[in-house]
């Protein structure tokens, strides 16, 4: 099976995708709709196969094998790494389907190109990458975006392919949209270190000045001074462990398990948010009245 023409891409879209949660009925049903557009994308691919010196036989295997290559393979990534490939049927009904996912990767020219050396006319690649930021890394800067390489990239020359294949998945995964996307916004931690983090660092300083007084201001004025700047930095640094502590909990793609043990952290860092808020609250009531 020979192509006498590749096709020249024309229409591209992508978006990046953020700010979502899948469980894994999720991610059967999004791969099943992409196998539908990528089914009918090889009933377009055929009806342009012009073969020169063909047997019918022969014309007819190889539009076979054109529709076989159309057929989805998936890859899933687990977080120790291991790797499932195959079809969706094959790979959600595995029973080594992972627990914990870090990623999610289709390609539907994949096969045509590797085995058929076959450039289709329409095209699409899904990567969802549901790793999380690192917990209290103090080398990230946390007034950056959290780094996600979560995107959808749909091609061709048939731009009403492209765009329906492109408008089914957006509209799919704002469906499973979340309202945590102001949480990984560059600069988000500017403002709340300046709303919050610095009332709260000046709070514990100040909540520390007997402490500071009685232990350092009798050894010396400098000592103690530089123990109330130590303790005000020290509070900054566990703010920022808050915020990060609250990006990991709150993933900007999540994938959501049956049995999962963020429930039992969220419910750790409402604790905290409550208790630091509630403290802070009431200490500012008492210095207004």
């Amino acid at each position: 099976m020979e192509q006498q023409n590749r096709a020249i891409l024309t229409t591209e879209l992508s978006e990046q995708i953020t700010t979502c949660a899948f469980t894994k009925e999720d991610l059967k049903t999004l791969c099943e709709i992409l196998q539908e557009s990528s089914r009918a994308a090889a009933e377009e691919e055929i009806s342009y196969y012009v073969p020169l010196d063909r047997s019918i036989e022969q014309i007819l295997a190889d539009k076979e094998l054109l529709r076989s290559g159309f057929e989805l393979k998936i890859t899933v990534r687990g977080a120790d790494d291991e790797r499932i490939y195959g079809t969706i049927p094959a790979v959600f009904g595995s029973p080594r389907f992972p627990s914990k996912i870090k990623s999610l990767y289709i390609n539907s020219e994949t096969d045509l190109r590797n085995f058929y050396d076959w450039y289709p006319r329409n095209r699409f690649e899904l990567l969802l990458d549901f790793t999380k930021s690192e917990l209290f890394n103090l080398s990230l800067s946390p007034s950056i975006s959290t780094p996600n390489a979560s995107n959808i990239f749909v091609s061709g020359l048939n731009s009403d392919w492209v765009s329906g294949v492109f408008r089914k998945v957006t509209d799919f995964i704002k469906e499973k949209s979340t309202r945590r996307r102001f949480l990984h916004r560059h600069s988000v931690y500017d403002i709340l270190v300046l709303c919050g983090g610095l009332p709260f660092a000046f709070s514990i300083a100040y909540k520390s000045s007997e402490w500071i007084s009685n232990t350092f201001g009798k050894i010396s004025a400098i000592l103690e001074s530089a123990a109330y700047v130590y303790v005000f930095f020290l509070s900054l640094h566990l703010f920022k462990a808050l915020f990060d502590y609250t990006r990991w909990v709150f993933p900007i793609v999540e994938y959501t398990e049956t049995k999962s043990a963020v429930g039992k952290h969220r419910i750790i860092l409402g604790s905290l948010i409550c208790g630091v808020l509630g403290n802070f609250i009431y200490d500012l009531i008492k210095i207004i009245f």
